[in-house]
């Protein structure tokens, strides 16, 4: 079985640190190597120092990088899988593209839900809206019980207070 990391596992780690600015600086990285045969020749010589082709690879690229990606490529550089780097960016970029179209669905309610109310919740949630759902979920007591639900731009309040508010104005009237 083979110890090397696969540019899945890479691009998965990144994609949880920060997304566009990441993106930008891999992509600036790439491009540095793509076009500049003399640079990808020092930054793959493993008889070089690790710590040497990375800062080669750093001044080529305009405006310098964030500390946390220089300490990803140097990953890279020392485990000599800089090659990788077309492939890593490629996952990366459906990573972010795919987190883009996610909605984002706000489950507010007035006790916290435990694993397996929240994963009922999940899934009817994603039945009705789709399986691109990114889950938020918050306490709020003043709901006194039921839910209040924000998907996109859909709201559903079935919290007990919206409905005491309800009855309340349909009395006064």
């Amino acid at each position: 079985m083979s110890t090397q990391a696969r540019p899945k596992d890479y691009a998965a780690a990144i994609y949880e640190l920060a997304f566009e600015a990441w993106l930008r600086q891999l992509q600036s990285v790439q491009q540095a190597l793509g076009r500049d045969a003399a640079l990808r020749s020092h930054v793959q010589d493993r008889s070089r120092p690790a710590a040497e082709r990375l800062q080669r690879l750093e001044q080529a690229v305009e405006g310098g990088l964030d500390r946390q990606v220089r300490g990803f490529l140097g990953t890279l550089v020392e485990a000599g899988q800089t090659d990788m780097l077309g492939a890593i960016v490629a996952e990366f970029e459906r990573l972010v593209s795919r987190r883009q179209e996610r909605k984002l669905a706000q489950v507010v309610t007035a006790v916290a839900l435990n694993d397996a109310e929240r994963r009922a919740m999940e899934a009817r949630l994603t039945e009705q809206f789709g399986p691109d759902l990114e889950f938020q979920y918050k306490v709020d007591k003043s709901l006194i019980g039921g839910v209040y639900l924000r998907v996109g731009d859909r709201v559903i309040d079935g919290s007990v207070a919206a409905k005491l508010a309800a009855l309340r104005e349909s009395l006064a009237a």
